[in-house]
This record gives structure tokens, C-alpha cells and sequence, in this order.
């Protein structure tokens, strides 16, 4: 199988038996298939085409899933031997580097990682192309698009030092001994890099001397990373590399910021503390415009991702509790007391290992849909639950 290899519909539509709503089933091939990490698009701004990852073939590989016939087609044919986004997911796959790819709406293009390449594939010709070389290096986090189609950002480390350490971490941990996360990342300085897309010419941002994990674009001239300094958090910085700030550090009460996404709304995230050996979760709103941030407590709760809904008008988090509880939720107007109402919108399916099987929920263009990611016998499919009535 090759780029422009099709498959038939897989997907299927049954009344969710929890609670009545109508859920789909948008994969269903024997293997992992999973979206475009949820902090940036994985649907086109059109509403008609899913681009997600699959390992159908033994290589994990990108595709698009028509959203009005089910047609799916190969876009990439990457062969990277290695390609697990370690740490944070499988430290051994092969294929195109997973989770690292992004989707450029504007100009109809979908980026990823072989090797030292990046590459991008059209969506509607389906033309591959390598946009930059960059020998020596290697992707290691999730990248975005600015909202004008213009800038791709992405995070990239020297290969052969990130390589031994990715590997030193690993061993000691197949041995049983600790790994001190933070004093791991503080030794692995890494790169933010820009490519104009229209020129596919590429500068450094900046370098920074410590690992971090996400850069994203709050707008068209600025960018959002994760993490911060010795713990998690999130920052901004302009194209320039100049203006570098902290948004919330753990000093500020209520323990460090884990995942955020970026709505019409301002910034929505989770925050965790530590408290007498128990886990507290606190849920925020950040205003970008007054450099203000509102939390409350979420009570009753594991680990945490808060979804995404752009225009930031509802709210709906992931809920993972111990090896077997995993749960959609809906928080009623978390920001409006002391107080938030949840509703559990679905019991999920334990999660197996790794970013694949997280639920990472996200709201269609169309609003009606919250996709999420299922394990059904064995491997992560794409799905989504019918809200409209809670969205539109």
C-alpha cells in the first residue's frame, strides 16, 4: 500500500446503549487508528474530510476519511524504523513519527515527519513533496499551523543525543529503577523552528534549553508551548523568539497546568496538586486579553484532558481513574460558581498504554459530533457521540 491507496467505509451508527445518544463509529479496521493530537484541527474547516493515523498496514501511516461517503485514502508512505513518539506514547513504531503531524486547512496540506524530513502530502492531488531537510535532527513534539495557513511550527532536538537518551531512560525503567522526569528534560535542550509555507524556507524561533512538548499558535503572530521550566505549564513567545512569558506557574496555587487548548474564549485547562497523597484537579479559563485566569475544583476526578471546543462555549474533559475507569464528561457552566454540575456523557473502555487509546475529545466544525478515541477489541478507533443538543 502506497500514498492514494483507497479502502471502503468502515464506519457504522448504533444508539449508544449508556445513554441513548446516537454514536459512530468512523474506523473499524483490525489495527490502531487514532486523529491528529486534539489540540490542533484534524477535520478540514469544509466539515468533509477526517485526517487521522492508522497502523493498518504495519507502518503507521496518515489518511483521510471522507466524511460523507466513509472512503478512506492513504496520504503518506513513510518507512522511519523508529518512529514511536517516545516518551509519551510506544517508544518502538514504524512508519511516519505519530502524533507529530498537523493539518494546514488554508492551503488544503497535511505535514509530517520521516526521518530527517518534513514532508506534506495535498489532499486533494495528493502530491507529496519534502518541504525541509534537516540532517542531524529529530521531530519530538506536536506541531500546528498559524490560523492563516502561513507558518508551520515544530520542535526538534539534536537526533543522536535525544536518541541515547530516549534510550537510557528506557533501560533504566526495564530494570526498575527511577526516572527523575524533570531532571530528564532540564538535559535535552531542543529547537522551535518555522517554515513559511508558501516559500517552505525555515528559521529557528529559538532555542530552548530544556525539553518541551507542544508548540501551537494562539494567533497568527504568536506561539503557545508546553512545558515550562522544571514542571508542567505553558508559555508564550512571539515569531521572533522575543516576549518569551510563563501564562500560570504552580506558585500561583493549585499545582501545575497538564493540557490546554485554544478557544475564541481564551485558554481552557487542567491543573493538578498533590495533596496528603490525593490527586486534585482544578479546571481554568484563561483570558489572553487581560492576562487573568478564573479555576474551580473538579471534583471526583483522575487524570485529566480537557476537550476542545474552539468557540469555547462547552465544556467536556476526559476522565481517566485507576487501570479501569475512563469516562466522557460534560461540565455544566464550570466557571459560573464554586460548584461545577458534571454529567457523565459516556463510560469508555479502559485504555490500554500509550497516547493512542486516550479519548482526547474534540468538537466537529459542525458542532454536532464530539469525536473521541475508543479502544473496540483491542485497538483505538475513531468515533463520536451526537451532542447537538448540548452545542447548537
Amino acid at each position: 500500500m502506497t500514498i492514494g491507496s483507497r479502502f471502503p467505509a468502515e464506519w457504522q451508527t448504533t444508539a449508544d446503549p449508556q445513554t441513548g445518544r446516537t454514536l459512530r463509529q468512523f474506523t473499524s479496521a483490525a489495527a490502531n487508528s487514532y486523529p491528529l493530537y486534539y489540540f490542533i484541527d484534524t477535520i478540514t474547516a469544509d466539515g468533509r474530510t477526517l485526517i487521522f493515523h492508522s497502523e493498518r498496514t504495519g507502518w503507521v501511516q496518515l489518511y483521510k476519511l471522507d466524511l460523507e461517503s466513509g472512503e478512506i485514502v492513504q496520504l503518506s508512505d513513510g518507512r522511519t524504523r523508529d518512529s514511536g513518539w517516545a516518551i509519551w506514547c510506544e517508544h518502538h513504531l514504524r512508519g511516519i513519527y505519530n502524533h507529530l503531524a498537523a493539518l494546514n486547512s488554508v492551503r488544503g496540506e497535511v505535514y509530517y515527519f520521516q526521518d530527517d524530513e518534513v514532508r506534506a502530502t495535498n489532499l486533494e492531488t495528493l502530491e507529496n513533496r519534502v518541504v525541509y531537510k534537516m540532517p542531524g535532527r529529530i521531530s519530538i513534539g506536536q506541531s500546528g499551523f498559524s490560523p492563516d495557513g502561513r507558518y508551520y511550527a515544530f520542535i526538534h532536538a539534536d537526533r543522536d543525543p535525544f536518541v541515547e537518551a530516549i534510550a537510557d531512560r528506557e533501560a533504566l525503567q526495564n530494570m526498575g529503577k527511577p526516572v527523575n522526569h524533570e531532571a530528564w528534560r532540564e538535559k535535552i535542550p531542543v529547537v522551535i523552528g518555522l517554515i513559511d509555507t508558501a516559500t517552505d524556507a525555515y528559521r529557528d524561533v529559538m532555542t530552548v534549553p530544556f525539553h518541551v512538548h507542544h508548540v501551537f499558535f494562539i494567533d497568527n503572530d504568536r506561539l503557545l508551548i508546553n512545558h515550562t521550566y522544571g514542571e508542567n505549564g505553558m508559555w508564550t513567545v512571539d515569531l521572533d523568539g522575543n516576549h518569551s512569558r510563563t501564562l500560570r506557574s504552580s506558585r500561583e496555587g493549585h499545582g501545575a497546568v497538564c493540557h490546554q487548548v485554544i478557544t475564541a474564549s481564551g485558554l481552557f485547562y487542567e491543573a493538578n496538586e498533590t495533596v496528603n497523597g490525593e490527586r486534585r484537579v482544578w479546571i481554568g479559563r484563561y483570558d489572553l486579553e487581560t492576562d487573568t485566569f478564573y479555576e474551580v475544583r473538579l471534583p471526583d476526578v483522575g487524570y485529566v484532558h480537557t476537550g476542545r471546543d474552539p468557540a469555547g462555549q462547552v465544556t467536556f474533559y476526559e476522565n481517566q481513574q485507576g487501570a479501569t475507569g475512563h469516562q466522557l464528561l460534560w461540565v455544566h457552566d464550570p466557571f459560573g460558581g464554586d460548584s461545577p454540575r458534571v454529567e457523565v456523557l459516556r463510560e469508555l473502555a479502559p485504555i490500554i498504554r500509550g497516547q493512542r487509546y486516550h479519548a482526547h475529545p474534540f468538537l466537529s466544525p459542525d458542532r454536532r459530533l464530539l469525536f473521541f478515541t475508543e479502544v473496540v477489541d483491542g485497538f483505538s478507533q475513531i468515533r463520536a457521540l451526537d451532542v447537538a443538543d448540548l452545542t447548537t
